[in-house]
């Protein structure tokens, strides 16, 4: 009895081997396979922001002219009153281009921009300097700079972080105007370029593949402008003969933000497997 159950098992086991071995073979299909961003290759685009910044105008009264008859209270007197710190701002917009390379989540690269700026202030500023009143007429202000900074950065797929650094050129406009009840009217200025530096960072979001947005932060210093003050031709002055000249000189740096958006050209995509 034992040995015909185990020739019916055999049989059994081997007609449903045999069956399953007839049956069409089934395929899992495999998932597609995913995709890393890559920020590698050439870029231009513009941007948009806002400027604020700082200049402080500092007073010298040259010794080698009038001022050297006065008395040390007088000339402290007319500096403090003559040196004021101007807070220029305004709206920016530019264009900017650059190159991005990317090895692993590390991305490097070089950008550089132009921008046309609206940064300016100007005071106003009436003292009681004894034994007269004097009117200060004080101005700042920037038409255009441009940058050309390293960049170096994180990548998580689209999105970029980044610092970034570097020269900055701009020009700066600087102006000194003194009306005093004396009868006299002085004035000074200056519009210079400036050679500086700039510091500071942003990150950048690639919405297709060739376009990308991107938000970012600069610091800039332009350094500083020096000019010499004149008399206005028709000035009166008491005593006849006297001749008082001011050194100015204003420094300048500003804050950005600034949103923009960029064409990248090329750049494959890479597969992740």
């Amino acid at each position: 009895m034992k040995t015909l159950a185990s020739a019916v098992s055999l049989l059994l086991a081997s007609s449903l081997g045999a069956f399953a071995a007839d049956l069409p073979a089934r395929y899992t299909k495999a998932p597609p396979p995913a995709v890393i961003y890559n920020w590698t290759g050439f870029y231009f685009g513009g941007s948009v922001g806002y400027g604020w910044g700082r200049s402080n105008l500092n007073t010298t009264l040259d010794q080698t002219s009038s001022w050297a008859v006065e008395g040390a209270a007088f000339q402290n007197q007319f500096v403090n009153i003559s040196n004021n710190r101007l807070n220029p701002a305004g709206v920016l917009g530019g264009l900017q281009a650059g190159y991005n390379w990317q090895s692993g989540a590390g991305v490097f690269g070089i950008e550089a921009d132009i921008n046309g700026s609206d940064l300016n202030k100007r005071t106003v500023y009436t003292a009681a300097n004894p034994p007269t009143t004097r009117t200060f007429n004080e101005s700042i202000r920037n038409d255009w700079f441009m940058t050309l900074r390293g960049r170096a950065g994180y990548a998580v797929d689209t999105t970029l972080f980044y610092v970034t650094g570097g020269l900055a050129v701009g020009n700066v406009k600087g102006s000194w105007d003194l009306t005093s009840a004396n009868g006299y009217t002085k004035t000074a200025s200056a519009n210079e370029t400036r050679v500086g530096w700039t510091v500071g960072a942003g990150f950048e979001h690639a919405f297709a593949p060739n376009w990308t947005v991107k938000a970012e932060y600069l610091y800039t210093d332009l350094g500083s402008i020096n000019y010499t003050s004149a008399y206005v031709p028709g000035s009166t002055f008491a005593p006849p003969g006297s001749n008082y000249v001011e050194r100015l000189s204003q420094d300048f740096s500003f804050h950005t933000v600034r949103v923009g958006v960029n064409y990248k050209f090329g750049g494959p995509v890479a597969a992740r497997y």
